[in-house]
């Protein structure tokens, strides 16, 4: 089952920064406990040094008194001494009863057990040789010599202890780095983690957002059949549902654009059909003998009426043209049955104006929407006849360089003024300079160019070409 989303960006911040923190948060709660892991194993050890130490100390000073007491009692005889002694050989043994309980032991303290083992087995024969001696009147010399001889047995025992104890200290300094290695692998881990969770939240706010991007794009290109709809965030997907209502909105007016100029051309033609017919009818004299000036004056209103019935076919060419554009589908095509094709359609123009055509292909395929670029081309190759000089060439490249696929015309005109270099490319523009054929253009024909490119995600420029100008449509394409 698929967990629920947060419905807002507040929340959706919120919540990634929390879970991207978390295991942040978990390394430095495991180095926490470590260190204080650590610490207590530093305090354990430090006061179990010097337990140690003091325990070696009284034991060796209780040996001492032993001895002392003992060479009292020989030298003085003295009652008293002897409780003082068997006081002693008392605090000897719990001495050595503590240093068995201290925890060292289970970290190797084999070898201070048999130190031990070994001193109170020396004490226990001390103790029974001076016992036998008191009730037997024997002398006590040889007891006092032995036990004078078990001091030399305390050493063992306080070095082996002094040894675990640095054992215990170099092992806590190997754990010590054994912590520091296991902390820094873990954050090592922890930080793919870290990124792996900011890359997820990143993609759940960024989705919604190139989704809407995408939405807005189409509006762009004036493809409004694919609904905007962003389920999450409720910011972006309120912002999503205006968007959509202006998609709609968008739709409505491109529509009514359509049927508004479907409609004004239907109504201008009939009169201006009239009106053509009217002065062909004068021209002629069936209304009776012209003179020259009204035979000029009925010509030119002949011509006028043919150039405005030519841009109301233009105008309704170029809305058509908006609305074919939706649905085309992109695809790989041969590039010279596309040359020949566009050679073919003016053929007649070139031959009328003595034109060549050279043409120059470097790569056999090109990708796109076929239709549209060769009538973007077929636009280009009309606007170089009509600025050509009589008997000039036009070239015409096609191919592809770096992955992006190109189409260049060039004509040997006047070339383009730098101020009108990106003018000309607006709908219903027109270049300052009169063409060299004399003929007026519509100004629809290179602003269908330049949509073309913006279709393919491309562009389209001119530049001076000395002489002339040179039209270059450049758009990308994926790998064969």
């Amino acid at each position: 089952m698929r967990p629920p989303l947060p419905r807002t960006m507040t929340v959706l911040v919120t919540t990634g920064c929390v879970l991207v923190s978390l295991p942040l948060l978990l390394a430095l709660v495991l180095a926490d406990l470590a260190l204080q892991r650590h610490a207590r194993q530093a305090d354990r050890l430090m006061q179990e040094s010097m337990a140690l130490a003091l325990l070696g100390s009284d034991l060796r000073d209780n040996l001492s008194q032993l001895e002392r007491n003992a060479r009292q009692y020989v030298a003085l005889g003295e009652p008293a001494l002897l409780d003082l002694f068997a006081s002693r050989l008392k605090d000897i043994d719990t001495t050595l009863d503590r240093l068995e309980r201290q925890q060292l032991r289970r970290d190797g303290g084999e070898r201070l057990g048999v130190s031990l083992a070994r001193l109170r087995q020396g004490l226990a024969e001390v103790s029974q040789a001076w016992s036998r001696s008191l009730s037997a009147d024997a002398p006590l010399a040889e007891v006092v010599t032995r036990l004078h001889s078990l001091s030399f047995d305390i050493d063992p025992v306080v070095a082996e202890a002094r040894y675990l104890a640095d054992q215990r200290i170099g092992q806590l300094r190997h754990d010590a780095v054994s912590a520091r290695r296991t902390m820094l692998l873990l954050a090592l881990a922890l930080v793919p983690l870290t990124a792996l969770l900011a890359v997820c939240f990143s993609i759940a706010v960024s989705r919604p957002l190139k989704r809407m991007a995408q939405g807005v794009a189409e509006l762009g290109h004036s493809r409004y059949q694919q609904p905007i709809a962003v389920g999450f965030p409720q910011e972006l997907q309120e912002l999503a549902e205006r968007l959509d209502w202006l998609r709609l909105r968008l739709a409505q007016l491109a529509a009514d654009k359509d049927r508004f100029l479907r409609h004004v051309s239907h109504e201008l033609k009939t009169p201006l059909a009239s009106l053509g017919e009217g002065a062909a009818l004068l021209r002629e004299g069936s209304l009776g003998e012209l003179s020259q000036s009204q035979t000029e004056v009925a010509q030119i209103l002949i011509e006028s009426s043919a150039d405005l019935e030519v841009l109301i076919d233009n105008l309704l060419a170029y809305s058509a043209w908006r609305n074919d554009r939706v649905d085309a589908s992109m695809e790989w095509f041969d590039t010279a049955p596309l040359l020949a094709e566009v050679l073919a359609a003016h053929r007649l123009p070139l031959a009328r104006r003595a034109l060549d055509a050279a043409v120059e292909v470097s790569s056999p395929r090109l990708y796109g929407q076929r239709a549209q670029l060769r009538t973007a081309l077929d636009n280009l190759m009309t606007n170089a006849i009509k600025h050509a000089p009589e008997g000039s060439t036009i070239d015409i490249a096609a191919g592809m360089n770096a992955g992006r696929c190109e189409l260049q015309v060039r004509d040997r005109g006047r070339g383009v003024l730098d101020e009108e270099k990106q003018k000309i490319f607006e709908p219903f523009v027109r270049g300052g300079e009169s063409e060299e054929s004399g003929i007026r253009g519509t100004g629809v024909g290179l602003s269908i160019v330049r949509e073309t490119a913006q279709a393919h995600s491309g562009s389209v420029e001119v530049a001076d070409a000395g002489p002339g100008a040179r039209f270059s449509m450049v758009w990308p394409a994926p790998a064969a």
